[in-house]
């Protein structure tokens, strides 16, 4: 495969030989264990809502599937009215039209309290190779997810979601992520673009042309 078309290293991404091996981007500590468990044993887990902090790598690598991470830090886009900034990220995997993994979003600032869920990533999910966002062309991945922890009383465990990521090819990057819950989590969607974004979505190491 011509270089050009080698799916890019995100903060960090390592291709081992015989095999991609990729190293999560940073913010994605426990993450890894809690992806493709159960929602009941993800919260488990989790001594408090608050968001974990520093690197890990992906879920193991499934033949044949899809690798997926992504983390933002900043405001969504366009900017709240209170001025609050997120910090959000995630992995896992997808594989048949099926994806599993876990999300840890914090939204602070802006003379809001500090709110915290995780989310965990389990179902039916779509996967767009080949199209267009931002005038640039890459893959799409819309993941269901459902409230697996909060700690604001407003959006409660068991509420359902979706979280859409959308990776660019090539190097021009613009990369974009969407979140959209029931209503009683609503003051949660957010959209997220610009330099703040950073998405891996890749099978073997190499961008995602098709779906598997």
């Amino acid at each position: 495969m011509r270089a050009d078309r080698r799916i890019r290293a995100v903060a960090p991404a390592v291709i081992a030989a015989g095999g991609a091996t990729l190293a999560a981007l940073a913010g994605l500590t426990a993450l890894a264990a809690l992806a493709g468990v159960p929602a009941a044993a993800a919260t488990a887990r989790i001594a408090s809502v608050h968001c974990p902090a520093g690197a890990s790598t992906a879920p193991a690598n499934v033949p044949g599937a899809v690798q997926w991470e992504f983390s933002q830090l900043g405001p969504p886009t366009p900017a709240s009215p209170s001025g609050s900034t997120s910090w959000t990220r995630g992995a896992g995997s997808w594989t048949a039209g099926r994806a599993v993994g876990a999300i840890c979003t914090n939204d602070s600032g802006g003379g809001l309290a500090s709110r915290d869920l995780v989310l965990t990533v389990a179902g039916s999910s779509k996967l767009s190779p080949k199209i267009t966002r931002l005038g640039l062309l890459g893959v799409g991945l819309v993941l269901p997810v459902t409230v697996s922890a909060s700690d604001d009383t407003a959006c409660p465990r068991g509420t359902t979601g979706s979280v859409t990521l959308f990776a660019s090819y090539y190097s021009v990057h613009h990369d974009t992520v969407a979140l959209r819950f029931a209503p009683a989590c609503s003051d949660h969607d957010h959209s997220f673009t610009g330099a703040q974004v950073h998405i891996l979505i890749a099978s073997d190491g190499h961008q995602v042309d098709s779906a598997p």
